[in-house]
């Protein structure tokens, strides 16, 4: 018998992977599910960047390690622009998305990992791939947002430090996957003020940073420059999972940690395609086309997003107003009574059941970190066709009910599968 790691029950299938996984084995035997359980942004490849991959197929060598020269200067002032940074402040690494990044940042700095909750997925599972410890800290929701206060952040730091852990990072998601939430520039500020006190190290995962619905750009590495490392990619804000490009912006007065990064690199993804390399250029150098793009398809997540946001708060549900990315983290905690007459006591007991009575797919709570009792999902608003929206928008139809009625109308029913479930 060929012996495998211990504790390897633990490692499962990437919660949104399975689900989009699922939704497609439902559908191909015919069952009409409505997929809110994966957050992968519908809309077409910008021309010019389809141009660009078209003109650069005939590249075949290795690239460097860190990325092509060229598109780490031009990612480098792109996010300059955004972020505020010194031009001196950071290093580029390129990877094949962002979360080899996140895992190789894991595994360079040592110590436990400080998880604010809820998270996305991946942290946690990647934490203890590494044998590393977490101590979650939850997030308190408000109007603007979500928080993480101090004293939060403090009794989490000793109750681990207590219990002989080390926790030495934290990962940051804003805009937040789940909530789509984002943090203030003062709670930013509170949380950088902390980490320097207590020798924590952040790993600012901004992925959705551009994804934003007030277009304003936030990174706590305006304000901690010096101790922040940055994640983020083109999978987002440009629809372009599948490509696979990953960002990571070193702060190089962390001495060693960049090329402690490329060596891990070099061990394991050895360098990103470099055909798509070439092309990720012409995403980084402003052009106006590009950005209107981004600008089109953040008005229409703004407007599904806020849609299935009132259309739940309405039912009875608590829904933060969303802020940016695609999703929404409903509470059912008001139907908590009349879900336990159901049988259902967990978030996944939830999600089974939406899914078995009404065929909406969507994540538990507990999947991002959440106590399991905690009546929360993850619910994402791209199941729609994303071309035809964005076409329609641009040709200056009006971001209205009959637009999403018209252009997604899964995202349209969504509600009345939650009421039917509800109450009937």
């Amino acid at each position: 018998m060929i012996p495998l790691i211990p504790n390897f029950s633990q490692f499962e299938l990437s919660p949104t992977l399975a689900a989009n996984e699922q939704a497609a084995i439902l559908r191909a035997a015919g069952k009409k599910v409505i997929h809110m359980g994966f957050g992968q942004s519908p809309f077409p490849v910008p021309q010019r960047l389809q141009k660009a991959l078209k003109d650069n197929v005939i590249q075949k060598s290795y690239l460097a390690t860190a990325g092509l020269e060229e598109l780490r200067e031009v990612t480098l002032d792109y996010y300059q622009r955004l972020v505020g940074y010194a031009p001196n402040d950071y290093d580029v690494l390129i990877a094949p998305g962002s979360k080899l990044i996140l895992y190789a940042l894991q595994m360079a700095i040592a110590g436990d990992l400080l998880m604010p909750v809820p998270a996305w997925v991946s942290y946690e599972p990647q934490s203890a791939m590494l044998g590393r410890k977490i101590s979650k800290v939850y997030a308190r929701f408000v109007e603007d947002g979500y928080v993480l206060t101090p004293q939060d952040m403090k009794d989490a730091i000793k109750a681990a430090r207590d219990n002989g852990q080390d926790p030495r990072k934290i990962i940051l998601n804003y805009p937040s996957n789940p909530t789509g939430l984002s943090i203030t520039h003062k709670n930013l500020e509170e949380i950088a003020d902390i980490c320097r006190e207590e020798g924590i190290f952040i790993i600012s995962d901004e992925i959705y940073g551009q994804v934003t619905y007030d277009a304003e750009y936030r990174s706590i590495a305006s304000v901690a420059p010096d101790i922040t490392a940055i994640t983020t990619g083109l999978s987002k804000h440009l629809s372009l999972g599948g490509w696979r490009v990953g960002v990571g912006l070193i702060p190089k007065q962390v001495k060693g940690l960049f090329p402690l990064l490329n060596n891990i690199a070099s061990e394991t993804w050895s360098s990103v395609a470099a055909p798509i390399q070439y092309a990720a250029i012409e995403a980084f150098k402003g052009h106006a086309d590009i950005e209107d793009h981004i600008k089109a398809c953040t008005d229409i997540h703004y407007h599904l997003n806020q849609y299935v946001a009132n259309s739940l708060r309405d039912l009875g549900l608590y829904v933060p107003p969303p802020q940016a990315a695609f999703y929404n983290y409903p509470d059912f905690a008001p139907f908590k009574a009349q879900l336990n007459a159901k049988g259902v006591y967990t978030s996944q007991d939830l999600t089974d059941r939406l899914l078995s009575d009404v065929g909406v797919l969507t994540l538990p709570g507990i999947a991002f970190g959440a106590d399991p009792e905690t009546l929360t999902l993850r619910v994402s608003a791209n199941d729609y066709d994303g071309e035809a929206a964005l076409e329609a928008y641009l040709s200056g139809q009006n971001l209205d009910m009959l637009f999403i009625e018209k252009y997604a109308p899964h995202i349209y029913e969504a509600p009345s599968r939650y009421k039917t479930f509800l109450f009937e």
